[in-house]
Parts: C-alpha cells; sequence; structure tokens
C-alpha cells in the first residue's frame, strides 16, 4: 500500500484540485493558462502535442491524461512517427520507496495505519462527507463497513484505487505505447527525476484528523468527477480535441490534500525545476527529444507552458 501510496502522492501540479462534487455538466477545473501562452499549429490524427524549437533542436510534448480506460483504442501511428529519429525520450518524475525502509515503517508505524481509540471512520466524518462516501461505497459495490477501521487518508488512497479498478483504468497507458515505440526505434527513454517518497507517505499519515478529511474529500471528489468525465475525456484526449480535454479534466486526487505538507513542496519545487532543466538541456543541443507531461502540468496556471512563455519561449500547440 504505501509503495503504491507515493506514486499517488507524487502530483506536482500547484494548481487547486476539484473539491466539491462538479455539475454534471461543469467543468471540473477552469484555470487554464490563456490563450496567447501558444501558436496554433497543424496536428497529426491522435493525441495532441505541443512543439518547442529552437535552432536545430526542438522538443515534442505529448500531453497526457491518466488513468484511461483499459484496452481502449487510439492512433498512435503521428506519435510513432514523432518517436522515430529522437535521441530521447523523456518521462514525467517517478516515486520510489525501498522495500527495507517500507517495510520498517510498516513494522514500527501500525498505530497509524488504524483509527486511534477503536474509532469508526464514519462517526468521526461530517454527515455530508459521510453520505457522499456512503454513496461511494454502494456505486462501487463496496461493503457497508469497508474503510471503518481506516484513518481518512488511507480510506482517501484505498477509494481512488477502487474506483479505477471497479472502472477498469490504466495507469499505464500512454507511457506504455510511447516506450515500446521507443525501444522499437532504438531511442533511449528516461525519467525526468526519480524521488524518494516514503517521507511524504509517513507525514501524511501523521496529520491529524481533521487535516486527513480534507485527502478523503477530495477522494470522493474525485471519483464523483471521475464517474461524469472519464469516458468524455479519454475520447477527448485520443482525437487531440483539447476544447472537449479542457471540458472534461480531472485533477489527481490529492493535491489539496499534500500542499498541507512540508515535503510536498520539496517535491514540488525539485519536479518543476527537473522539467525546465530536461527542456533547457534538450534545446541546447541539436536534435529532437520527445516528452510526456499531464496535460494539466503543461497548461494549467503555474504549469510548464506558463514558466516557459514568461521565460520568452514559444511553444506551438494545436487549437481548440
Amino acid at each position: 500500500m504505501l509503495a503504491s501510496a507515493a506514486f499517488v502522492f507524487l502530483s506536482w501540479t500547484a494548481a487547486e484540485a476539484v473539491s466539491e462534487p462538479p455539475a454534471a455538466n461543469a467543468p471540473p477545473v477552469t484555470d487554464w493558462v490563456p490563450d496567447e501562452t501558444v501558436v496554433v499549429s497543424a496536428q497529426g490524427a491522435g493525441p495532441a502535442f505541443w512543439h518547442i524549437k529552437k535552432g536545430d533542436a526542438e522538443i515534442w510534448v505529448l500531453g497526457t491524461v491518466t488513468p484511461l480506460p483499459k484496452g481502449m483504442s487510439w492512433n498512435s501511428a503521428h506519435l510513432g512517427d514523432i518517436v522515430k529519429g529522437a535521441r530521447a525520450v523523456l518521462t514525467p518524475p517517478t516515486a520510489s520507496s525501498g522495500l527495507f525502509e517500507t517495510s520498517w515503517f510498516l513494522l514500527t508505524h501500525r498505530g497509524l495505519l488504524s483509527m486511534p481509540d477503536d474509532k469508526k471512520l464514519d462517526d468521526t466524518l461530517p454527515a455530508d462527507l459521510r453520505a457522499r462516501l456512503a454513496a461511494q461505497r454502494t456505486a462501487l459495490k463496496l461493503k457497508a463497513d469497508e474503510y471503518d477501521d481506516d484513518p481518512p487518508i488511507l480510506a482517501a488512497m484505498k477509494l481512488q484505487g477502487a474506483f479505477n479498478k471497479v472502472h477498469q483504468l490504466d495507469s499505464d497507458e500512454p507511457l506504455e505505447t510511447v516506450t515500446r515505440l521507443a525501444k522499437e526505434n532504438h531511442v533511449p527513454v528516461r525519467a525526468i527525476g526519480e524521488y524518494g517518497a516514503l517521507g511524504l507517505v509517513k507525514e501524511g499519515l501523521r496529520l491529524p484528523q481533521e487535516s486527513q478529511r480534507v485527502c478523503l474529500e477530495e477522494s470522493v471528489a474525485y471519483a464523483e468527477a471521475r464517474s461524469v468525465h472519464n469516458v468524455p475525456l479519454a475520447s477527448a484526449w485520443a482525437a487531440g480535441n483539447l476544447k472537449e480535454i479542457k471540458a472534461h479534466y480531472v485533477p489527481g486526487a490529492f493535491e489539496k490534500c499534500i500542499k498541507q505538507m512540508a515535503s510536498f513542496g520539496k517535491l514540488t519545487d525539485r519536479a518543476v525545476a527537473d522539467y525546465l532543466k530536461a527542456i533547457h538541456e534538450a534545446l541546447a543541443q541539436p536534435g529532437k527529444v520527445v516528452m510526456l507531461t499531464d496535460i494539466g502540468s503543461l497548461l494549467r496556471t503555474t504549469g510548464v507552458a506558463e514558466a516557459l512563455h514568461k521565460e520568452g519561449i514559444v511553444i506551438e500547440g494545436p487549437a481548440e
């Protein structure tokens, strides 16, 4: 659980997440950078790309949304053409926690993985949140007492995992396809950064119950929003329809939650710096580099596009 939680928690977008259940047709987020940040460019069939060029150097950025429905069909031909001849494929930062370190933490901090004083989770929640959590348990066909002994933050992580499993969502795509195409074309693949995230998980489990409830509320809101927007978001991404992507984009479930932790600020600053460093290094050498990043991290305010725009770097992207 803690190893997977490290990946769940590593979300470096600095924009606000959805915290209330959205209306059926309302976009979950609206904090996108102004249209003038990108220059419109022609796109091939399939997911949308952004393009940065400096002299003989160029970067093709694939904006991703995850997770996607398992087995979803999407056109990767244009992606294959772009990967062909690239110097490198750069993938998003990864989080890891060592087996020994995780095992030791589980042995020595078991009390953090259950409710204190033999309390039940539902009994500690405000009525509205308790009702919304119950509705999600019913929708996901979970037992009524599911999460009873879990502290709010652990219940939040489990709920997101259950939602993705029941709705058959796959967090491996499109990274898996990109990696396969890179291998076929003998292009090296490397993550932009690798961070030890167990400290963030530890800090999260030590949060006061009131702060942990923020995490659970976000996880419930994620499930509520995803159930409405999941299918149209995936379809919009596969078609490269930026307008519809923005209308249905659902951010990760723990943005506000992890902002309560000091460790998050350090990871956020490091990840943003690593992205910008990778971009500048790629533009300093002739040739083509392909980069993957979540569309929210790319185009929401305080994201990569806005940071590059402030530096005077022009990004070509799709029309809405």
